[in-house]
């Protein structure tokens, strides 16, 4: 979909940010996957009720692939001091004042859902992440009640019939590490007027039937796994699902391929077991896993045999120069990253974005400054160099991870243990 609504954002910083983070995402994630991108509409009145695995990885993925500008909320304490407020309000981030985080008044909050208001009388997208906090766990926690309050209360005012809910989901394998991967999926749209005669009658039973409907809509669209003892079992589960259908490293983004689903099905069936069914399964599962580590083996390489093919040295011999290039001049640049990423993040929440922030701000500077010397060198070599640095050093990324699964599979193949493992391995099959 094209991105037309650029010029309507109000934040000053938010349409360039947004085409670079498309790059950013491209090096940092190995796949991202999107569902109906296109079921946010462009010229609607429209609140995002979104899950939140991470600190900005999700506000930035939804502005990056969506259509139309977002205006995210985000948490108030940011907004303290006078710089990170024009820096936030410049990319559309507006707060929300919290009690855990200090705040009492209410004032401060009716200011806010006035903003809102107004943002979707000019039939603009508004994002909320409706779980409260940020959290990598594969499970849908209990909407808030903030964004049903701002939907009667813009319907209210403004009686559009347009007023849309839209349920979307960010799902990640990891969540706390780079070169991840990602997966939007956008749910149906929950019209307001539907639940204005309710509002009318008793409100309260009315905001508690929409906060319930945004939860069961996002838990369709979400990882979400019933029994916190299960969650193991689920990675197990996912880890074998994953290895039917591994992605090819291009392209980075791909739209409506089914993967997710795939991947949820399996959890669906493990939150329908009978306790004793789940008990029998997971003794069967950990028992593969365990022969599998005890074997030096990985499940995916254990069931892409074509991943050690001896045709891939076609790839590797000519591929050698361009990887050293590119991993060497990407070194200081990604241990910096992960070092400031050590250091400061506090919460496997905020690891990804921190890493990520760090990587993309100050990659801007550096990989400009190598062009900058190829140019004052005046050979054209090494200023053809300078610009291709970047794609070099995402280049490296595909080389290394791609040998690694080479040498994972050779090794597979390899193994003594490969057609009993195998034979375990189908009898678990989800």
């Amino acid at each position: 979909m094209k991105f037309n609504l650029r010029h309507q954002s109000s934040g000053q910083i938010y349409p360039y940010l947004e085409t670079l983070t498309h790059a950013m995402y491209w090096g940092f994630f190995r796949k991202i996957h999107l569902h109906n991108r296109a079921g946010v509409p462009s010229d609607q009145p429209v609140l995002l009720a979104a899950n939140h695995p991470t600190a900005f990885i999700d506000p930035c993925l939804l502005c990056s692939y969506l259509n139309p500008p977002i205006y995210n909320m985000a948490r108030g304490d940011i907004f303290r001091k006078p710089f990170f407020r024009k820096l936030m309000e410049s990319i559309n981030m507006f707060p929300v004042y919290r009690v855990r985080d200090g705040y009492t008044g209410r004032d401060r909050n009716d200011q806010v859902f006035d903003y809102c208001v107004e943002k979707l009388q000019q039939k603009r997208v508004v994002a909320i992440y409706v779980e409260g906090e940020h959290h990598l766990e594969k499970r849908v926690r209990p909407a808030q009640k903030g964004l049903a309050r701002i939907a009667f209360a813009a319907y209210e005012q403004h009686r559009s019939d347009a007023l849309q809910i839209i349920p979307v989901g960010c799902n990640y394998r990891y969540g706390d590490r780079p070169r991840d991967e990602a997966m939007v999926n956008v749910g149906a749209p929950m019209y307001v007027r539907d639940y204005w005669q309710e509002y009318c009658n008793d409100p309260a039973f009315a905001i508690q039937h929409v906060c319930d409907d945004i939860e069961q809509a996002l838990k369709s669209i979400c990882y979400h796994i019933d029994d916190l003892g299960d969650d193991v079992l689920a990675e197990y589960l996912l880890t074998l699902v994953r290895s039917e259908s591994a992605p090819a490293p291009w392209p980075v983004v791909v739209h409506n391929d089914g993967c997710f689903f795939l991947r949820k099905k399996a959890l669906d069936q493990l939150n329908k077991m009978s306790a004793t069914e789940k008990s029998a399964y997971r003794e069967k599962v950990e028992q593969y896993f365990e022969q599998l580590d005890a074997a030096g083996l990985e499940d995916d390489a254990l069931r892409n045999p074509q991943w050690g093919h001896a045709g891939r040295l076609l790839f590797f011999v000519p591929g050698l120069l361009p990887f050293v290039l590119g991993y060497i001049s990407a070194w200081p640049l990604s241990r910096f990253a992960k070092y400031v990423a050590d250091k400061k993040a506090t919460k496997r929440e905020f690891y990804s974005s921190v890493w990520m922030g760090v990587g993309f701000l100050t990659g801007i500077f550096y990989y400009l400054l190598l062009f900058i010397a190829g140019l004052l060198t005046g050979e054209p070599a090494w200023i053809a160099l300078g610009l291709a640095l970047p794609l070099l050093g995402w280049f490296s990324m595909i080389y290394k991870e791609t040998w690694a699964r080479f040498r994972k599979s050779r090794a597979a193949l390899r193994s003594g243990r490969r057609e009993v493992l195998l034979q375990m391995r189908e009898a678990i099959m989800p």
